[in-house]
């Protein structure tokens, strides 16, 4: 029984994405994904309290994936900050490349959030901006600004076609938030 619970409940919370993508936070519906799931419109409740929680849940979800592969990241890069930093940025621009689903979650208006949502949502990039903040004291906004700008941007150009999905851009990419640090 525990099994098709935890199913239910994971097909719930990518339900869940796709609703926010389609109709964004304001306009979620728990009917339309209890219907999308084929559930009744009483089965998230057997899962999540209300709406909020069903919302944190999903960032929640969200950011296990993304910390099972920045783990690793920062693992493989153990003892060089600045190789960190580069490789954790371009996992992180491959991440919501793989999940376009995901990016709904990504750019969720912080002012239609809760605070335990907005501090999930802030707990997927912690890290990353720990890494930076703390890699050189001198000019650390600056640099945090500069490398974040040189993420999201390159996530809006991969998204658009303007910059070829290539391990050439990736390799720009990667040069670029080099000579930031």
């Amino acid at each position: 029984m525990d099994k098709i619970y935890d199913k239910t409940r994971e097909h719930l919370l990518v339900a869940g994405i796709i609703e926010i993508e389609k109709h964004g936070l304001a306009e979620f519906s728990l009917r339309r994904v209890a219907a999308a799931c084929g559930v009744s419109c009483a089965a998230p409740y057997k899962h999540f309290k209300n709406k909020d929680e069903f919302v944190l849940e999903i960032i929640r979800y969200i950011g296990n994936r993304w910390s099972m592969l920045e783990k690793q990241v920062i693992t493989i890069f153990e003892n060089d900050k600045k190789r960190q930093i580069e490789e954790l940025s371009l996992a992180y621009i491959k991440f919501w490349i793989a999940n376009p689903n995901f990016r709904s979650i990504l750019l969720l208006n912080p002012k239609q959030m809760d605070a335990a949502q907005k501090e999930a949502r802030a707990a997927i990039d912690a890290n990353l901006i720990a890494l930076i903040e703390a890699y050189d004291e001198n000019g650390k906004q600056k640099r945090l600004y500069e490398i974040r700008s040189l993420i999201y941007g390159a996530l809006l150009m991969l998204e658009s076609g303007e910059m070829r999905n290539s391990d050439a851009s990736l390799a720009l990419i990667k040069t670029a938030i080099g000579e930031r640090l």
